[in-house]
């Protein structure tokens, strides 16, 4: 169990943006949220000198270091891209509109290339935007509260 909760805002805006070059991990001492890039984790792992890094570059890769050597379990890999589907989350909200004739439309709209933003347009146009954007961020903060109550991370909401 974590000393200091996490606040789920910052691992849902996390959740988010996290990009395949990227991991992300909470150290469960501190509540830090942590993300590196696969570059600083390979630097640390084949144990590259810093001096060959940028600057700004340093202290992510000590990190990286850290979390490679913990343990002591400190550090809890949150990197949750599998986890993490807006197309199926898409499929869902689709599947809880009432109007048939807009469910059909949008079903349509996210099949093959270009799918987000044929969905995103639809969504516009129907006035129904608001509807998803709540949806989604509900989602997440679903998968987000369920992920640490698994992991035994306390949150703070």
């Amino acid at each position: 169990m974590n000393v200091i909760p996490v606040k789920i805002d910052e691992l849902i805006d996390e959740l988010e943006v996290q990009i395949d070059d990227t991991f992300t991990y909470i150290n469960t001492r501190t509540a830090e949220v942590i993300t590196l890039t696969r570059e600083e984790i390979r630097a640390a792992e084949d144990e590259i000198p810093l001096e060959k890094f940028p600057e700004w570059q340093r202290g992510n890769i000590k990190q990286a270091i850290s979390i490679m050597e913990d343990e002591d379990g400190i550090y809890v890999d949150y990197t949750l891209r599998n986890e993490y589907n807006e197309y199926e989350i898409m499929e869902e909200f689709i599947g809880t509109i009432d109007n048939q004739l807009i469910r059909d439309e949008l079903y349509e709209s996210i099949q093959g290339r270009g799918a987000f933003r044929r969905f995103k347009d639809g969504i516009i146009e129907h006035d129904i935007d608001r509807q998803w954007y709540k949806y989604k961020e509900n989602k997440i903060r679903e998968l987000v509260r369920e992920w640490c109550k698994d992991n035994d991370i306390e949150i703070q909401e």
